[in-house]
């Protein structure tokens, strides 16, 4: 797994992405929330996915007799 995510490193990400009136709190929460979402993401068996694994939601109306 990479090296742990700091403060900073976030910090940084969100002034990347134009995040710039952020406060130590809210900064703390996405901490807080990056790091689990990385760890859930750690956990799932993907290393045999393909593109085509993806799931599809399709809808589709039978046409009965007379239709």
């Amino acid at each position: 797994m990479p090296s742990e995510i700091t403060l900073d490193d976030i910090r940084r990400m969100a002034a990347d992405i134009g995040l710039t009136r952020l406060n130590d709190e809210h900064l703390k929460e996405l901490l807080r929330a990056t790091r689990v979402a990385r760890e859930r993401s750690a956990a799932l068996p993907t290393a045999d996915l393909t593109p085509a694994d993806e799931p599809a939601h399709v809808y589709s109306v039978e046409r009965g007799p007379g239709r």
